[in-house]
C-alpha cells in the first residue's frame, strides 16, 4: 500500500511557535513527522514566522537538527498569506469583509488537499484569531476523511506566552518567565490535545468538487442535511435528494424494490412479509399462489411494473411469463435483504444523516412477522416514471 503524504496545516498570528510546538508534540507523543508543513496567515504573521522558524538559526531547523527529524518541507513558499479581491496581502484580519476572506481562503485549501485522497493531513487550531482556528476546524469538518486528524497544541502556563520558548529543548535552557521567575525550558510540559470532528464530507454531492466559498460550502451541507424533498427516477434509476445531483443507482433489484416500497408508503402502507417458510410453501413449481396473500401480490405487481419502466424490453420478450414469476420470487427476496444492502447502497453516496432519513427499515418481534416501511415523510417523496 503507497504511504499517503503527511500533511501538517495551521493558522497562526502572532505567535510563530505554534508550528514547532505542534510538530514536538506529534513526534513526541504520537511519532508522527509530517512530509510538509503549510501554515495561513497574515502578512504580520508571514514575517513573524520567517524571523523566527526559518533561516539557518531558525527555531523550526534548531528543532529538526535537535531531535533528527526526517526532512520536513517547510519554507517560504509553504506559508500562504491571505489577501483581499485585488490580491493584496492583509496586514491583520479586523473587519467582517477580511474575516470572509479568511473563511474562504481556509476552506478551499483544506478542500483542495482533501482531494487528494494520497494525502494524511494533521490540522491544527491553535494559532491566529479565534475565528481562523473555526473555520480551519469546521473546514476539515466538511472536507476531512478518515485519516484526517485535529488537534489543539496545550503548553505549560509558564512558558505559554513567553515569546522566547519554542519548544523543549533537550538540553538545559533556563528563561525567565516572568511571574515564575527563572524556568528551565527543557521541562516544560507540551501536550497534544487531539479534538474529534464529525466528518461530513461523505456522500454529500457537490461539496468537494468546485471551488466554493465558506457560506456556500455551508449552504450546501445544509440543503444536503435537510434533504426535503426525494425524487426516485424509475427509468434513469438515479435518486435525487435536495438539491444535490441526482445519483446512478447500480443495484437495480434494490432500487426497483425500494421504489416499490416508495409507492406505497405514500399510499400511507406498509408492507409485511410472512415468514420464510410460509413465503416458500406459497411458490409451487416456481410459481408464486396468487390471492392467498393479496397485499403480497399487489407488492409483486407494482415491483414488475416498475421493472417494465426500468427495462422496456420485458414487455414484449419471448419469455415475458417466465421472467414475470423470477420477478415475483425475486421481490420477496429482494424486500427481506432490502433495510441492510439499501443502507449500504445510500452510503456510497449520502452523508449518514440522509442514509438514516431515507433508508427502508423493517420491524419485528419473535411472535410477529417483519412490517418494512420508511420513515421519510411521503410528501417528501415524487417518483418519476417518464
Amino acid at each position: 500500500m503507497e504511504n499517503k503524504r503527511k500533511i501538517l496545516v495551521a493558522v497562526t498570528g502572532m505567535s510563530p511557535q505554534i508550528v514547532t510546538e505542534t510538530v514536538y508534540a506529534l513526534h513526541a507523543q504520537q511519532n508522527w513527522q509530517p512530509d510538509e508543513i503549510h501554515v495561513l496567515t497574515t502578512q504580520i504573521g508571514y514575517d513573524n514566522i520567517t524571523k523566527a522558524l526559518l533561516g539557518e538559526n531558525g527555531f523550526f531547523g534548531r528543532l529538526c537538527q535537535e531531535y533528527e527529524l526526517p526532512a520536513i518541507q517547510f519554507d517560504e513558499q509553504n506559508i500562504h498569506v491571505i489577501c483581499d479581491a485585488e490580491g493584496k496581502k492583509l496586514a491583520d484580519i479586523r473587519t467582517p469583509e477580511e474575516n470572509n476572506l479568511a473563511a474562504d481562503m481556509i476552506v478551499n485549501f483544506i478542500r483542495k488537499l482533501c482531494a487528494d485522497e494520497n494525502t494524511e493531513l494533521h490540522v491544527s487550531i491553535a494559532g491566529g484569531r479565534k475565528s481562523m482556528g473555526f473555520y480551519i476546524g469546521y473546514a476539515l469538518s466538511l472536507f476531512g476523511r478518515p485519516q484526517d486528524k485535529l488537534s489543539h497544541v496545550l503548553v505549560e502556563e509558564a512558558f505559554e506566552q513567553n515569546r522566547e520558548f519554542f519548544y523543549p529543548p533537550k538540553t538545559k535552557t533556563t528563561l525567565n518567565t516572568d511571574r515564575y521567575g527563572m524556568k528551565d525550558a527543557a521541562q516544560a510540559q507540551v501536550m497534544l490535545a487531539e479534538i474529534p470532528f464529525v466528518r461530513m464530507s461523505y456522500g454529500i454531492p457537490n461539496l468537494t468538487h468546485d471551488n466554493v466559498s465558506y457560506s456556500s460550502a455551508v449552504q450546501l451541507l445544509q440543503n444536503s442535511l435537510q434533504g426535503n424533498n426525494m425524487i426516485l427516477n424509475v427509468k434513469e434509476c438515479t435518486i435525487q435528494i435536495g438539491s444535490s445531483s441526482p445519483v446512478k443507482i447500480k443495484e437495480k433489484r434494490f432500487f426497483c424494490t425500494y421504489v416499490t416500497l416508495a409507492e406505497l408508503h405514500k399510499q400511507g402502507r406498509n408492507v409485511q412479509l410472512k415468514n420464510q417458510a410460509t413465503c416458500y410453501d406459497n411458490i409451487k413449481n416456481n410459481i408464486w399462489q396468487t390471492g392467498i396473500y393479496p397485499e403480497l401480490d399487489e407488492f409483486q405487481e407494482l415491483y414488475w411494473n416498475n421493472m417494465m419502466v426500468m427495462d422496456g424490453s420485458l414487455r414484449t420478450c419471448a419469455d415475458r411469463n417466465n421472467k414475470r414469476e423470477l420477478a415475483n420470487i425475486a421481490a420477496l427476496q429482494n424486500l427481506r435483504e432490502l433495510p441492510s444492502r439499501f443502507k449500504k447502497i445510500l452510503s456510497k453516496h449520502f452523508h449518514e444523516y440522509l442514509v438514516v432519513q431515507y433508508g427502508a427499515y423493517s420491524t419485528n418481534t419473535r411472535t410477529t412477522p417483519p412490517t418494512f416501511h420508511l420513515k421519510v415523510p411521503a410528501e417528501f417523496i415524487e417518483i418519476v416514471k417518464e
